[in-house]
């Protein structure tokens, strides 16, 4: 099969990016050393590589380009190779990653995505870079909106995308310099130096839920609800959801404690008088810490550990590889023997840390 291009359309009503705006943006977000692409030939990606090329010539750093071929569609590997020969003509370090592993027909983007950022950031490791940045844009953050919307999401979900995040927990910070502007702007970015990129079929291929709830938001714009309106509210709550977790923060700094045997802490009876919401969060983050930092918890498990905690019927309870327990006055959280995860040394290493809260902000 050939490869299918499309020519970027210049579009006159649609603000331009600048290099100089995307610089500002990139130092804003605290980019100040070496990076990796995550890049697929769509125009978003190809976008962000060109204004990545002039920033990292500017401020005398490196990036490395990676490419990852899901084998999802029979064309895929001949897309890599014209990204391939794209990036040999701009002279920018390229690398190509394989997915071996098997992609579940059933959540087939979830797990592609899985896949993806393993292989991604196991090339930022290779490099010893700590920045992975990716393309997503405004009307990404928008479709991610609408869908937890529909799932029912809380305002941590609602509030969407976050411009840095740190993959699961970890020293790797997955960027996202593109968040506030959209995809024609992005194209026509690229019809200014007039670089076609590769069209995806799968984004109208009405059995993913990704592009269902594209064409809503597509629908909804039409009808007027524009997207500064929906960016607006994703601002909004991205303040509120700031404002709990400092909460969450200052609730973990004054109440937990080490105990003994690698155990963690807290005050029972000051846990009941918070609100739901920080006991959610708290609880969240401290299961993720002391268990399985790999996974996160399911809301219906949180809940149903919570509602024991607050009625004083919690003896014993297993929650992502965790032991809940409790007396009279404090909750002891233990790790289950099966788990590997922090040993007591680095409990007490992080918990010395009078900013330890921050430490585990993104479990």
């Amino acid at each position: 099969m050939v490869v299918k291009l499309v020519k970027p359309i210049n579009y006159r009503n649609i603000e331009k990016i600048t290099d100089t705006d995307f610089e500002e943006q990139l130092k804003l977000l605290g980019i100040n050393s070496n990076f990796v692409i995550a890049l697929s030939g769509g125009p978003d990606s190809l976008a962000l590589l060109y204004l990545a090329k002039n920033f990292v010539k500017k401020n005398n750093l490196k990036f490395v380009a990676v490419s990852i071929d899901h084998k999802l569609r029979l064309d895929s590997s001949k897309e890599i190779e014209w990204i391939r020969k794209i990036m040999r003509k701009e002279k920018v370090s390229f690398v190509s990653k394989k997915v071996t592993k098997k992609i579940s027909s059933s959540n087939t983007l979830s797990t592609a995505r899985k896949y993806r950022y393993e292989l991604l950031t196991d090339v930022c490791k290779k490099n010893k870079f700590k920045y992975l940045l990716t393309a997503h844009h405004l009307d990404d953050e928008i479709e991610t909106f609408l869908m937890r919307l529909i799932r029912g999401s809380g305002i941590k979900g609602l509030s969407s995308l976050r411009p840095v995040s740190k993959y699961k927990g970890g020293e790797i910070s997955i960027v996202r310099p593109l968040l506030k502007y959209s995809k024609k702007s992005l194209i026509k970015y690229l019809a200014k130096i007039k670089q076609s990129y590769i069209y995806d079929n799968t984004n109208q291929d009405m059995k993913y839920d990704r592009s269902r709830i594209r064409a809503i938001a597509e629908n909804l714009i039409n009808e007027g609800l524009d997207k500064k309106r929906i960016l607006d509210v994703i601002q909004n709550l991205k303040k509120a959801d700031e404002a709990i977790t400092v909460s969450v923060n200052n609730y973990l700094k004054k109440c937990i404690s080490l105990g003994r045997n690698s155990t963690l802490k807290f005050n029972n009876k000051k846990f009941k008088k918070a609100p739901v919401e920080i006991q959610y969060r708290i609880i969240n983050k401290l299961c993720r810490l002391v268990g399985n930092n790999h996974k996160v918890p399911r809301s219906k498990s949180l809940q149903g550990l919570i509602e024991k905690i607050n009625a004083g019927n919690l003896k014993s309870h297993t929650l992502n590889g965790c032991i809940f327990m409790s007396n009279s006055e404090e909750i002891l959280i233990s790790k289950e023997k099966r788990v590997s995860s922090l040993s007591g040394q680095n409990f007490k290493v992080i918990l010395k840390n009078k900013n330890w809260p921050d430490l585990i902000e993104h479990y």
